[in-house]
């Protein structure tokens, strides 16, 4: 038997066979068997196009669903090591700060105070400065309306102006011990000064100015051991009067102001305005921490109830849990009883 091969029709397209071409059967659209070259030829035998392969939709939703999946933990990832290098930098901030103004107080001979002060900064918004001041020398004195009256001494500070002003990340805190109120397991922190109406005062639970001292001799110190100080202030815009709770204090006054027993006890010490220049809590160690983690993990909605306030934020008692975020995730900073080298 012989094997006959089919006859090439030509394609009206290309009606002339080219040089060095084969016969290719079914490549070309015009004719079953052309020798017009065709990019995608149908193979021979009849067998029809090649089977296209293609993802089904449940893979394509499988596979988006792991891609989902691994950006939600990336994004946590990233979030958390941010979070911990914000805290991380300042706390390295507060080091560096501290080391320099014990480095100061030694090198000047005189008493140094490092303040850390809340500020606005845009749109409601705050960052807590940096502030080294030096003690003025001088060692004003007021009544406090006791029963019977007692004449204290209250410390002036003014700030350092070759020193320059240090800010802390945009969200961190720094916290100390409730020294002077004689509460040792309870935090005190800055003010939120965006949660206080900045007209009456009311709103979030007041904080303060915490302060770290520093004698001549680069030791730390709880007041001023020349003056036996009852209180100190910094006077900020360095004017001689103390400006705090809407009230203008003049210490050089003769006879000396009087002051009442509720305003020089705690009035004076609640932070409530951004250039108020209230009595500082000069505290032995401080603690650095996120306040924005710590709004964000327990709602700061409450934070104008001082139990709420307390018990979510600066509880720092063993014996009355829950402690608050400052115990549990706060960086302290500690002092050598010796030397004052600040450690973490």
């Amino acid at each position: 038997m012989t094997l006959r091969s089919a006859p090439i029709q030509q394609c009206p397209a290309n009606p002339l066979p080219l040089p060095g071409e084969g016969r290719v059967r079914g490549v070309c659209p015009h004719a079953v068997d052309c020798v017009h070259p065709h990019p995608n030829p149908r193979p021979q035998g009849g067998r029809g196009l090649p089977r296209r392969c293609a993802f089904t939709l449940v893979e394509l939703l499988v596979v988006m669903g792991v891609i989902a999946v691994l950006a939600t933990l990336t994004l946590v990832s990233v979030r958390a090591i941010t979070d911990n290098a914000r805290l991380s930098s300042a706390t390295n901030t507060v080091m560096a700060a501290l080391d320099n103004a014990r480095a100061l107080a030694m090198k000047k001979n005189t008493i140094v105070l490092v303040v850390f002060r809340p500020r606005f900064e845009g749109n409601n918004k705050q960052v807590v400065e940096i502030v080294t001041a030096r003690w003025s020398g001088e060692a004003p004195t007021a009544w406090v309306s006791y029963s019977p009256p007692l004449l204290q001494v209250v410390d002036r500070f003014v700030p350092i102006p070759d020193v320059p002003v240090r800010a802390l990340p945009p969200g961190t805190k720094v916290a100390g011990p409730s020294y002077g109120a004689g509460e040792d397991l309870v935090w005190v922190t800055q003010s939120h000064l965006p949660a206080i109406d900045q007209s009456s005062g009311l709103g979030e639970v007041r904080g303060q100015l915490i302060a770290v001292m520093y004698s001549a001799d680069g030791t730390t110190l709880t007041r001023n051991s020349q003056t036996d100080s009852a209180r100190t202030f910094v006077d900020f815009n360095n004017d001689g009067i103390q400006d705090v709770a809407g009230s203008s204090i003049d210490y050089n006054i003769i006879p000396p102001p009087t002051i009442a027993v509720s305003d020089f006890n705690e009035a004076y010490f609640d932070h409530r305005f951004e250039n108020e220049e209230t009595y500082v809590s000069v505290v032995p160690f401080v603690a650095v921490y996120d306040d924005d983690q710590a709004r964000e993990t327990y709602g700061d909605d409450d934070w104008n109830d001082p139990q709420q306030y307390l018990g979510e934020l600066t509880n720092n008692d063993p014996n009355n849990p829950p402690l608050g975020y400052i115990a549990q995730f706060a960086d302290r900073i500690h002092f050598n009883r010796y030397t004052g080298v600040a450690m973490k």
